[in-house]
């Protein structure tokens, strides 16, 4: 990276400053409704069911506005120092930084003063598309995604078996943020659900040719994952093992269950086509795929090539 006079940096923080607010500010408003030491009093359990699973879902909108607020404010501070920024015609991505290296070379050569820079290397999260993605795999790509890089470089990429790829990457992402029972059960719950995702696709959506009905398929995939997260986050929150295990146990295990009867209900529709028309249920667990750049990047990129024409 060279740092100059010449990077506008306050373009890229406005945005950052404007969604940061926000989710500060939900953070304070619903921190009075709930807390993340609510499930670990015994007094909690006397709640009904419908109030424990409402519980789930409130407490990490919690988390994720926690994690939202403190990821662009580290981005804003990266941002303000030039730290990150490399001309957009370089192609960099969330922690792998300039993926063209030509064109890096080239725009430091022919254009010092007028490069178009983006600081997409220090760009840890996608907040929208962690809202809107459809699917347990796509949100693993947008949260945290430097790590994930360095997680699929360094360690999915270069595991031989890949059926094991994503359980055992999970595990190391674990053992990364501590030593926690909850960590453990938190990340190891997502191979079920990524291929509970993988058979209902190959299963059903495949199949869909009418758009209403993929849509309504995409908004209960929408659906599944959102709630699979909620259920999954109790492991962060409580981190201890006996602490999760007796929440888990207070919804019934419902995460769990939603997959296995899922996957089942997949397998059969599996299992009941022509054999002619059998068709291998890719094992895409998202993990090994380099975090993709941002619409906004690839627009400002889009916009910069046009230029030269």
């Amino acid at each position: 990276m060279k740092a100059g006079s010449h990077i506008n940096a306050l373009w890229f923080i406005k945005k950052r400053g404007i969604f940061g607010s926000i989710y500060i500010l939900t953070y304070l408003l619903l921190s009075t409704l709930v807390s993340f030491k609510d499930a670990t009093h015994d007094s909690f359990y006397d709640n009904p069911l419908w109030y424990r699973l409402v519980y789930m879902s409130l407490i990490f909108t919690l988390f994720r506005c926690r994690f939202y607020s403190a990821w662009l404010l580290a981005e804003s501070m990266c941002i303000t120092s030039s730290f990150g920024a490399y001309p957009l015609k370089s192609k960099p991505k969330p922690g792998q930084g300039p993926t063209d290296l030509m064109a890096l070379k080239q725009a430091y050569e022919l254009a010092p003063n007028n490069i178009e820079y983006d600081f997409e290397t220090v760009h840890n999260i996608d907040d929208y598309m962690c809202e809107t993605a459809l699917t347990v795999r796509e949100v693993l790509r947008y949260w945290n995604m430097t790590v994930q890089y360095w997680m699929a470089t360094y360690v999915y990429r270069r595991i031989k078996w890949k059926k094991f790829g994503q359980p055992i990457t999970m595990g190391v992402s674990a053992f990364w943020h501590g030593i926690h029972g909850g960590y453990y059960l938190s990340m190891l719950t997502t191979t079920p659900c990524i291929m509970t995702e993988n058979v209902m696709e190959a299963a059903v959506r495949r199949r869909l040719q009418n758009r209403t009905y993929i849509r309504i398929y995409d908004f209960f995939s929408w659906v599944f994952r959102t709630r699979q997260f909620d259920y999954m986050s109790m492991g962060f929150i409580l981190l201890r093992f006996d602490l999760t295990i007796r929440y888990w146990k207070s919804v019934y295990f419902i995460g769990h269950i939603a997959c296995l009867v899922l996957y089942s209900v997949g397998m059969i529709l599996l299992r009941l086509r022509p054999k002619s028309k059998h068709t291998k249920v890719q094992q895409d667990m998202g993990i090994g795929q380099q975090p993709k750049a941002s619409s906004e990047q690839h627009g400002r990129l889009l916009k910069e090539e046009n230029k030269t024409f």
